[in-house]
């Protein structure tokens, strides 16, 4: 039972710890801003494939390459940094997988 009781007091110690720690970075600052600064926002592409295999970005229907030169665009847009670039694919569950395989190919290329 004794140590039993020395893990719930080590526990209370670290949990007790941790949240002084965590009140410490919670500090609000107001960071200055340059002039003319502008804030640049994640961009989220929804890629809808149906199943006659066509590729539609929101209402459009593009070919491969139309939608590569959107996602580019997109990558130019936020700073040429593909981490703020979010992709989300939906394909129909009747089409074939080829042209879903294409755009998460070419999307890889970019480093997306």
């Amino acid at each position: 039972m004794t140590p039993m009781i020395d893990i719930v007091f080590l526990l209370l110690i670290f949990f007790m710890t941790v949240s002084q720690v965590s009140e410490a970075n919670k500090v609000r600052l107001e960071l200055p801003k340059l002039e003319g600064e502008e804030e640049l926002k994640p961009a989220t592409i929804t890629i809808n494939v149906d199943a006659e295999e066509k590729i539609i970005v929101t209402g459009l229907t593009l070919e491969l390459a139309e939608l590569i030169s959107l996602v580019s665009a997109e990558l130019q847009r936020v700073g040429d940094d593909p981490s703020r670039v979010n992709v989300v694919i939906r394909a129909d569950r009747n089409g074939k997988s080829g042209p879903v395989n294409r755009i998460v190919s070419a999307l890889g290329r970019m480093q997306i």
